[in-house]
């Protein structure tokens, strides 16, 4: 599916990345992140209410997240998706929030920007927290 098609199905808000793997040579990225699939439109209510899923975009044109190292995994923050929107020019942004825990005022509000042709989700796991 385009950028813009995963963006208006998938609502990523609350939703946690919790690995990131970018290959830059094959141009795909990869985004685990630990799903709320009780926000979905098309949520079946007889199933799981969480789970985890992989979003991999292909021929990424472009990648950015605020200087991190694309494949960190995240140990002492947490990152929660605040929101996504699609870009004048077609890219996906993921506004995203990650809690520095014991240091007030210290918390971060990093940006990731994202360019593909194609965007795949493939289930991983449900469960109920």
């Amino acid at each position: 599916m385009t950028l813009a098609e995963f963006e208006y199905k998938y609502y990523l808000h609350d939703s946690d990345i919790e690995k990131i793997e970018y290959d830059a040579e094959n141009k795909t990225l990869t985004l685990t992140i630990e799903f709320c699939f009780w926000m979905q439109n098309w949520y079946d209510k007889t199933t799981p209410k969480n789970g985890l899923i992989a979003v991999t975009f292909e021929n990424v044109s472009n990648y950015s997240y605020d200087g991190y190292e694309p494949s960190k995994l995240f140990s002492d923050c947490t990152p929660e998706i605040l929101q996504t929107e699609i870009a004048d020019d077609g890219a996906l942004i993921i506004y995203t929030f990650e809690f520095v825990r014991y240091e007030p005022g210290e918390d971060l509000y990093p940006v990731m920007k994202i360019k593909a042709d194609n965007v795949e989700v493939t289930e991983l796991e449900r469960y109920n927290l």
